[in-house]
């Protein structure tokens, strides 16, 4: 009986530890998937600058000479705070989130992290940090994991080649790149982070090949005026 339920335990285990990188993609999937619904929403939220009739206090006319402070309707506390509530979104989620990346050419569109750590990169795409900002002058660097999992991350990166088009929405305005250059470099090849002090670049960074790799593919990409 004991060796039976030792068996058993061990099958268990085993189903685990077969299933776990499975796992935690689909669970890595459900928080990117998480945050750019929720930032699309935030952003539809502010997009609509219409005052909604349910919420907003409708106050009557003012008669000539009489101050307005005077025939001013107060709102129920309560009521006013519960309205605020419904209209203003809570960005305190997104303090570590910069935007959107979408590249059409391989179906990716994924959150963008501040911060190439290791943590913020098991979940998605993330900014290196002293490069440049979405959409000014200067070299916005983006590193990602090359997943075995097919379209996963950057797993399609390579696939990218001069002309593609790289889009970045940063929750104020909508950014699109062309790809200027595909290279392959060395992992202490850092130059690929410099910017050139006129163009407003991108810099996309993975590792190659996706299996023992010793190079790091990058795309390069910059806003034509």
């Amino acid at each position: 009986m004991k060796m039976k339920l030792i068996s058993i335990v061990l099958i268990v285990a085993g189903i685990l530890v077969l299933s776990y990188p499975t796992l935690a993609e689909e669970y890595h999937d459900y928080q990117q998937r998480k945050l750019v619904e929720e930032w699309q929403h935030s952003m539809e939220m502010i997009d609509n600058g219409e005052d909604d009739p349910e919420t907003t206090p409708v106050l009557p006319a003012v008669p000539s000479g009489v101050a307005k402070e005077e025939n001013r309707p107060e709102a129920p506390a309560a009521e006013t705070s519960e309205a605020a509530k419904k209209k203003a979104p809570d960005f305190s989620q997104y303090a570590n989130m910069e935007g959107i990346l979408t590249i059409d050419k391989i179906d990716l569109m994924l959150p963008i992290l501040h911060g190439a750590t290791e943590k913020n990169m098991k979940t998605t795409v993330a900014s290196i940090e002293n490069t440049g900002k979405a959409g000014e002058v200067g070299n916005y660097a983006i590193a990602g994991h090359r997943n075995y999992t097919y379209g996963r991350n950057f797993n399609r990166l390579d696939e990218m080649n001069v002309g593609d088009k790289i889009q970045v929405d940063n929750g104020e305005a909508k950014f699109e790149y062309t790809v200027t250059e595909k290279l392959y470099v060395k992992p202490e090849d850092i130059w690929v982070l410099e910017a050139n002090g006129q163009d407003k670049e991108i810099t996309l960074i993975t590792c190659h090949p996706m299996r023992n790799p010793t190079h790091r593919l990058i795309i390069k990409g910059k806003i034509t005026e």
